[in-house]
C-alpha cells in the first residue's frame, strides 16, 4: 500500500509531492506527541522540551519508508490510552481501521500491539496491589478494543500469513544486526538516539531524588521498560521508546523544571497552554500546513532540485546508460542499488539491495563476505556470473580486484567504481 501510494503521488506531482507527503506524516506525529503531551495537564515548558526532544529522535529514521506511518500511528495509539480511562466511542470505529491500513503498510502494527498489551498488564498489577481500584483503570474494554486491533489487522491480501512471516522475520532474520539502524545506540560518541535513552533515564533518574516526584504506575513502567530493553538493542526502536514514555517522562521533567522560570513568563506561558487546550493543540493547522507545502513544493523551483541517491551522480548514469550491453548482471550494492533503479528504471537489474528481509540471510551474509574480501571471495564472485560490478570505492573488493586481469576499472568517482569483465 505505501508503494503504490507513493507511485500516485509521484504520477500526480513527481518528486516534490512525494517529500510534501512525507513531511506531512513527520509532522503529523510530531503534533500527535505534542497534543498528548498537552492534553496530560503538565507545565508548557515541561511539554515543549519533551516534544522538542521527541522531534530531534523521530527525525533520525526520517525518510520516504512505510516506517514513517509507524510512528505516526503508534502516537494516536499512546494518545488513546492516556487521554481517557475507558476508549471512547469512535475509538472503536477509528483504531480498528487504523489498524487495517497500518497492516497493509508496515509491520509495526505489532509494536502498537505489544504496547497495548504490556500497559494492560501493568494495570492489572496495579489492580492486584491495591494502587488503582476498577473504576480508576478498567481493562474490559481495553482488552475488547486490543482483540478487535488484533482481528483488524488480518484484512491484508496474506490474511494471518502476514502475522506468521513477521514473526519469523522478527525472530530468525539475522542478518538485520548488520543494518544501521539495528544497531544499539552509540554512547561512545552520542548520536541522537543515545542522547534520547540517556534523556530519558537522567530525568527520571534525578526526579527520583525530590519527594514531589509523581508515581509510576505498573501499566507505565512495563512498557517503557520492555522499549527501553528493545531500544538499547537496536537503535531504531529508541523512536518507540520517546513515543511511548513522554509523557511520564514529562512529568518527571515539571518536576525538576519546577520554580525555574521567572514568574512573568511562567504566567504567560499558562495562558497559551490554556489556548492550545481549548484548541486541541491547533490540529486543524496540520492540514493547512500540509496544503501549503504541498503547493511549495510542486509549484515553485524548491521542487526541483529533489533527486534520489547522492551517491549516484548525473554521470555516472550517462555511462551506464551509453553501454546498455555491458550492465546485463551486474553486481550492486546495498548503497548503490536503489538510486540505480530509480534512475534507470525501468529496464535496470540489480543483484541485491537494502531490502535484507526479501533476499534472505544467505544472500546477505555472501554478499558482505564478498565485498569485505572474506575467505573465498573469488568464488563467489564466480559463481554470481556478474558481467559488471559496480562498487562503493571503500570497499575491500576493490583492491582484490587487481590480482583479477579478466576485471577492467571503466569509470570512477567519489561515490562509485565501475568494472566489466573482458570476455
Amino acid at each position: 500500500a505505501f508503494e503504490a501510494t507513493i507511485g500516485e503521488l509521484y504520477r500526480a506531482g513527481g518528486l516534490p509531492l512525494v517529500c510534501a507527503f512525507c513531511y506531512a506524516i513527520f509532522a503529523a506525529t510530531i503534533l500527535g506527541i505534542y497534543r498528548t503531551l498537552l492534553q496530560s495537564g503538565l507545565s508548557l515548558s515541561a511539554v515543549l522540551l519533551t516534544t522538542c526532544v521527541a522531534f530531534l529522535t523521530v527525525q533520525i529514521h526520517f525518510s520516504v519508508r512505510p516506517v514513517l506511518f509507524t510512528y505516526l500511528f503508534l502516537a494516536l495509539v499512546v494518545e488513546v490510552w492516556r487521554r481517557r480511562t475507558h476508549p471512547l466511542k469512535r475509538d472503536w470505529l477509528i483504531l480498528p481501521l487504523v489498524f487495517v491500513a497500518w497492516a497493509n503498510l508496515h509491520a509495526g502494527w505489532l509494536a502498537a500491539l505489544l504496547f497495548l498489551v504490556m500497559a494492560m498488564a501493568g494495570r492489572l498489577l496495579d489492580r492486584i496491589f491495591k494502587r488503582v481500584d476498577g473504576d480508576e483503570a478498567p481493562l474490559i474494554p481495553w482488552i475488547g478494543l486490543t482483540l478487535l486491533c488484533t482481528l483488524a489487522t488480518a484484512l491484508n491480501p496474506w490474511g494471518w500469513e502476514l502475522h506468521r512471516h513477521i514473526f519469523l522475520m522478527a525472530t530468525t532474520l539475522k542478518s538485520a544486526a548488520l543494518w544501521d539502524e539495528y544497531l544499539p545506540p552509540n554512547f561512545a560518541t552520542p548520536t541522537m538516539s543515545a542522547i534520547a535513552v540517556l534523556f530519558i533515564v537522567v530525568v527520571v533518574f534525578m526526579a527520583r531524588v525530590s519527594k514531589r516526584a509523581p508515581l509510576w504506575r505498573w501499566e507505565t513502567v512495563l512498557p517503557v521498560l520492555f522499549f527501553l530493553c528493545e531500544g538499547l538493542k537496536a537503535q531504531r526502536h529508541v523512536i518507540l521508546l520517546m513515543e511511548i514514555a513522554a509523557v511520564p517522562v514529562a512529568r518527571d521533567l515539571e518536576i525538576l523544571l519546577h520554580g525555574a522560570w521567572w514568574p512573568f513568563l511562567r504566567e504567560r506561558l499558562k495562558e497559551f497552554q490554556a489556548k492550545q487546550r481549548l484548541a486541541g493543540g491547533d490540529a486543524w493547522l496540520a492540514l493547512v500546513a500540509a496544503l501549503a507545502l504541498a503547493a511549495l513544493f510542486v509549484r515553485t523551483p524548491i521542487g526541483r532540485s529533489i533527486h534520489v541517491g547522492d551517491n549516484v551522480t548525473q554521470k555516472l548514469v550517462a555511462f551506464l546508460r551509453d553501454h546498455p550491453d555491458r550492465f546485463h548482471r551486474p553486481l550492486t550494492t546495498t548503497w548503490n542499488a536503489g538510486p540505480l533503479l530509480w534512475n534507470l528504471r525501468p529496464d535496470f537489474r540489480v543483484s541485491i539491495d537494502d531490502r535484507g528481509d526479501f533476499y534472505g540471510d544467505d544472500t546477505v551474509f555472501s554478499f558482505v563476505a564478498m565485498t569485505n574480501g572474506s575467505a573465498g571471495w573469488e568464488e563467489k564472485l564466480k559463481k554470481g556470473n556478474y558481467d559488471s560490478l559496480i562498487l562503493d570505492p571503500y570497499l575491500q573488493l576493490n583492491e582484490l580486484l587487481h590480482f583479477l586481469p579478466e576485471w577492467k576499472e571503466v569509470y570512477r568517482d567519489e561515490h562509485a567504481v565501475v568494472y566489466w569483465r573482458d570476455n
